[in-house]
C-alpha cells in the first residue's frame, strides 16, 4: 500500500471515530444496533481506543527523528562537557 493511502486511512479512522462518539453519546442504540441494551460508557470506550490508534498510527508515519547532529546532547554528553572528559 501506498503512503498516501495509510494518511488517509488514519485519517478516516480518526473522523470515524469522533463521528460515533457523537452520535454514540446521543443514542447508543444507533452506534450498537446488534445489542439489546447499550451504554454510553462503551462507547465513549470503543471510540476513544479509536481515536488513539487512528493518531498514533498518523503520527508514526509522519514523525521522522532528527538525524543525532541536529539533535540535542545527551545528558551522559553534558556531563562529560560540565566535567572536562570527552564521551567514549
Amino acid at each position: 500500500m501506498s503512503t498516501a493511502v495509510i494518511f488517509a486511512m488514519f485519517k478516516a479512522l480518526v473522523v470515524l471515530s469522533i463521528l460515533i462518539l457523537i452520535i454514540g453519546m446521543i443514542r447508543p442504540k444507533w452506534v450498537f444496533f446488534w445489542m439489546k441494551e447499550p451504554n454510553r460508557i462503551l462507547v465513549s470506550g470503543i471510540a476513544l481506543t479509536m481515536f488513539m490508534t487512528g493518531v498514533t498510527g498518523y503520527s508514526q508515519f509522519t514523525v521522522h527523528p532528527k538525524p543525532k547532529s541536529e539533535r540535542e546532547s545527551t545528558q551522559d554528553e553534558t556531563n562529560a562537557i560540565n566535567l572536562g572528559r570527552t564521551v567514549k
